[in-house]
């Protein structure tokens, strides 16, 4: 019998004898607003409650959770190359309370990627599963909430297909900025994808025999090409609309609203043009575009390695973009 899990969201998703097990924490009525979803968490676990209670239900469970409430139906999914100015879209988003917002959670990423851990997981059961848990991170737990965005994780745009089978009718958006960019921002901090092993090199597209053998340059450079064609693929033929850089934040107010069929009063975006003024993952810094500081930070070997594995896509990305704007 499942318990009653209103104002609970999956948090972890663990493998115990090759059983899918889900943690849950229990948020309440909590709006999510924190840059990433771990962040939520880590916040969330500081409270009383949730250091003496906890609930672990099999990921199976879900479909009965589902059936009892399956949660707002998505509005809008933002996929990325990462460093390029989704987490401002996010957030800007997630100023509004009638928006459920969901970054870049964990255990989203650990069902598109369970057929890694076992190779007998068909592509129409992770179908199900991430149905099933897209709608319990859908759950009203505050009562005025409409929409559900969810902000996948930067490598899952190899995932489209498979997405765009779970859920053939939310519109999408694909985020992206200058490759020589977005490669400075991660020499300067890397991204969890950009450190080898600790994403699954299978879903960068990566053979795990070659990962630590190749120049860190190399491995981050591929990693972000594998990123840029997988949208350059898949943008024709399933859809979605692309976000550069340059158009944020004015592109959130003046395209996703209606991408996203979002109703908003001239208060709700005067509320989320304050939130895009601050540093999207650092809200106590005021937001500054950073292009040229990056530009002029990018070394040769860079810009060699920009070239070599990403630009190509990225010159089709910008081709897509004028053809979608005439």
């Amino acid at each position: 019998m499942l318990p009653d899990l209103s104002g609970w969201l999956p948090i972890r998703l663990d493998w115990q004898q090759d059983q899918p097990m889900l943690d849950w924490c229990y948020f309440g009525e909590r709006h999510l607003t924190e840059p990433f979803f771990d962040q939520t968490i880590d916040v969330a676990l500081r409270q009383p409650f949730n250091l003496l209670f906890r609930h672990q239900t099999p990921l199976a469970a879900l479909a009965e959770l589902h059936d009892r409430d399956p949660g707002l139906p998505p509005s809008g999914f933002v996929f990325h190359v990462s460093r390029c100015g989704s987490t401002l879209v996010a957030q800007a988003l997630a100023a509004l309370p009638q928006n459920i917002v969901v970054a870049e959670a964990g255990t989203i990423d650990g069902v598109l990627q369970a057929h890694y851990h076992d190779p007998a997981i068909s592509d129409q059961q992770r179908i199900a599963w991430l149905r099933w848990m897209v709608g319990a991170f859908g759950r009203p737990r505050a009562g005025q909430e409409r929409h559900l965005i969810v902000k996948f994780d930067s490598w899952h745009t190899r995932d489209l297909p498979l997405i765009r089978r779970a859920f053939p009718d939310v519109p999408w958006i694909f985020v992206y900025r200058d490759p020589i960019e977005v490669l400075v921002s991660h020499q300067r901090m890397p991204g969890l994808q950009m450190v080898p092993g600790l994403v699954d090199p299978r879903a960068l597209g990566l053979d795990p025999a070659t990962i630590f053998e190749m120049p860190q340059g190399e491995y981050r450079a591929r990693v972000l090409a594998g990123i840029y064609y997988a949208a350059s693929e898949h943008i024709p033929a399933l859809g979605g609309r692309l976000v550069p850089y340059h158009t944020l934040p004015g592109a959130i107010w003046q395209l996703l609203l209606d991408e996203f069929k979002i109703e908003a009063s001239a208060a709700d975006v005067e509320q989320m043009r304050q939130a895009a003024q601050r540093n999207a993952k650092r809200p106590t810094q005021v937001f500054a575009d950073d292009t040229g500081d990056k530009q002029q930070a990018a070394t040769d070997e860079l810009r060699d390695l920009s070239d070599r594995w990403v630009r190509p896509h990225y010159e089709r990305l910008e081709a897509l973009y004028r053809q979608q704007n005439g």
